[in-house]
């Protein structure tokens, strides 16, 4: 037997011991003692009515066989913990044996709620145990206090789980012990023990505005009523974001609203409300450290990385081409709820979460390190890009980066669907895109554009935005690409982004300013060395002669374009056909467009027998045809139009695709094939074309 024994003082009335406890026990104390470990009421709770009701009316379930579980979810610094603790303590009445908090997060237990091991060790010592040698380990003082609280009246908030592992062990089917889990996710891995969940949104905005009347007084608030309404918007109803700018402004009573307001939107909001906390724990970025320092060295350098990135969402591309074996980490990153999948399969991190990142990467990372995973993070960008623009454009293209392989895994877009799609792909990295070019903002450092970057990316989104109707993006894209060609004194380049300034105003209808281009992109190539930029620009005028109705000055430019075209390249010889033939249509000369577009559509086609199908311009060859025989041979005219719609929705061109439908309204089909037109009109952005099939409907 152990040498252990049992020691009774006082009075100790009836003394019952089941099976055998490894240490010593004081019982028949006058009056049980209540065991409290856990955190006071904090004064910064607002406005959880709807949420309180809802945990009051659980509380009432589970006296007649409810869950004793509950996980609570949200955001870090969305006001998680402070909702649990605080009804835990407002119903203490409940639990007479004891409260308890545990961080369950990974970190020191100097947060909001103790560590597991010393929760155990505080218990003990409150409830008059003293452990044995058999509970030394933190596993074994984990089961035992559980065997001690088991069926006792007890809540129990385990903070910040990471895993269904950490709550197990305290689940129990006996009555007595409450369960209050919170976490960033719902918790997976529960469900035979039925548990209760409750998502947690941002305050409402008169809630923050309460907080900051309250706390830095009225006269205050009123003084700066414009910067206080920014305040809150910037706090986006994140409990942490608003205790700490409210208790900053208090304790600096000299600090204008409207400088905490402008510092917290250059340096970010965590960095801005980090002044005057000389103690980490009691800073507003303390939540985020905690997960952050729980990392391993690879999720960690990751996260940093993730915060150098411009914008919130990336995809997993992105984390190969800066760590080729960074799956695992982007996957811990998942499962601990720093980085989420959003409908479309792409990584998202929460905004507050996305600022620690940036800087933990800025304190914890040398300048050298951020240098090179910014310039990695870029060159993904235009690689990708790059890789995307090959398939949806067979244009020769004038960046070496064609000829080039990537120094890092790039997208694959040999899938035709999902987000690998090079149009879907290109649509949702936009934003990081254009971020990469523009380099503003605290991310960049002051690290300025490499010179070529920005022409060379506007070449490779060129074919994205014809599909997409983004014109405001692609003018913004082309007027940094502009300014960066010019920095380069690269007349070749000059020329590129001039014709495609040009190709965009014509497709708006814009003539006279899309000539314009076109003339300053001919300049341009004569200056340089590249052939192939004469016969372009050569060709766009001709286009835009066309266009305005004038066809043998069109006619002109196209022969003058002649010796500039490649001969190698069959679908040069074919687009330009394909232009004479809309020349001649134009003209009025039906015998010489037949023949124009009959040569065009037979080079298209042996651009297919290759396996280089040109579905787009296949389509506009077709479509001309049908055009030519609408009056004499409807019928005719119709298969045209339905081939040449089918190549368009293949190319994902909708303009085209509803200049089809129009055709085919104005053919017999009426009102249902008009609608389905103005439809796509719209989606581009079509506002003449648009106008035009309303008429057609009125």
């Amino acid at each position: 037997m152990s040498a252990s024994i049992n020691v009774f003082d006082g009075q100790s009335g009836t003394v019952v011991q089941v099976g055998t406890l490894n240490g010593s026990l004081e019982l028949g104390q006058p009056a049980r003692r209540t065991v409290r470990l856990i955190p006071a009421v904090t004064s910064l709770f607002r406005d959880r009515a709807p949420e309180f009701a809802t945990l009051n009316a659980w509380a009432e379930q589970t006296e007649s066989g409810g869950s004793r579980l509950w996980n609570i979810t949200g955001p870090s610094g969305i006001g998680k913990t402070t909702l649990a603790l605080t009804w835990i303590n407002e119903n203490r009445g409940r639990f007479d044996h004891a409260q308890i908090a545990m961080e369950c997060g990974g970190g020191p237990g100097e947060g909001r709620g103790r560590s597991i091991e010393e929760v155990c060790d505080r218990y003990f010592a409150l409830a008059g145990l003293s452990h044995g040698p058999a509970a030394e380990t933190a596993v074994a003082k984990m089961e035992l206090l559980r065997s001690l609280i088991d069926g006792e009246k007890v809540a129990l908030l385990l903070d910040d789980v990471q895993s269904a592992a950490q709550v197990l062990p305290f689940v129990s089917n006996l009555p007595g012990v409450l369960v209050v889990a919170t976490s960033r996710l719902p918790l997976p891995g529960l469900a035979l023990f039925r548990p209760l969940r409750l998502t947690l949104a941002p305050l409402p905005d008169e809630a923050v505005m309460e907080m900051l009347v309250e706390i830095v007084g009225t006269d205050r608030t009123a003084a700066e009523p414009q910067a206080t309404a920014e305040l809150v918007r910037l706090c986006g109803g994140l409990p942490i974001l608003a205790g700490h700018a409210a208790a900053l402004l208090y304790d600096e009573d000299e600090l204008r609203l409207a400088d905490l307001v402008r510092r917290m939107a250059d340096q970010g909001r965590l960095t801005a409300l980090e002044a005057g906390h000389d103690e980490p724990m009691v800073r507003p970025s303390a939540v985020f450290e905690v997960m952050y320092r729980e990392l391993g060295a690879p999720a960690a350098r990751l996260y940093c990385a993730l915060g150098l990135h411009p914008v919130r969402d990336f995809d997993s591309g992105l984390v190969l081409a800066l760590f080729a074996d960074g799956g695992p980490a982007l996957e811990l990153l998942r499962k601990r709820g720093m980085v989420k999948l959003d409908q479309r399969g792409r990584y998202v991190m929460e905004d507050l979460t996305y600022e620690h990142a940036g800087l933990a990467a800025r304190r914890d990372l040398a300048p050298a390190e951020r240098a090179w995973m910014r310039s990695r993070i870029a060159d993904f960008y235009l690689y990708g890009a790059a890789a995307a623009s090959r398939q949806l454009s067979h244009r020769w293209t004038l960046s070496p980066l064609y000829e080039q392989a990537a120094p890092f895994p790039i997208p694959d877009f040999a899938a035709s669907q999902g987000p690998l799609h090079p149009i879907a792909w290109l649509g949702d990295s936009l934003p990081a895109i254009m971020a990469c070019m523009e380099r503003a903002g605290r991310v960049w450092e002051g690290a300025e554009l490499p010179q070529g970057y920005g022409w060379q990316m506007a070449e490779a989104t060129h074919a994205y935005f014809p599909h997409s109707g983004r014109s405001d993006e692609r003018a913004t894209i082309l007027g940094w690409a502009e300014q960066d060609a010019d920095a380069c004194h690269n007349p070749d380049a000059q020329a590129r982004i001039q014709a495609q300034w040009g190709e965009m105003l014509l497709g708006q209808g814009r003539l006279d300013e899309a000539e314009q281009r076109f003339q300053r992109s001919l300049a341009q190539a004569q200056l340089g060395v590249e052939y192939r930029g004469i016969g372009a620009a050569l060709e766009w005028l001709g286009i835009t002669e066309r266009r305005r109705g004038n066809p043998e000055a069109a006619l002109a430019y196209f022969d003058r374009a002649v010796p500039y075209l490649d001969p190698a390249r069959t679908r040069s010889q074919a687009l330009l056909q394909m232009h004479r033939g809309d020349a001649h249509a134009v003209l009025g000369d039906m015998p010489a467009a037949t023949d124009s577009y009959a040569a065009a559509i037979a080079l298209f086609r042996r651009l297919a027998g290759e396996g280089k199908r040109d579905h787009a311009n296949e389509g506009k060859v077709l479509a001309g045809q049908a055009e030519l025989l609408m009056r004499e041979h409807p019928h005719q005219a119709r298969a045209l139009f339905e081939e040449a719609r089918a190549l368009f929705q293949a190319a994902c061109r909708p303009y085209q695709e509803a200049k089809v439908w129009e055709a085919l309204g104005d053919l017999g089909d009426g009102a249902a094939a008009w609608r389905t037109a103005l439809e796509l009109y719209e989606s581009v952005g079509a506002q003449e074309a648009r106008e035009r099939v309303q008429s057609k409907l009125a």
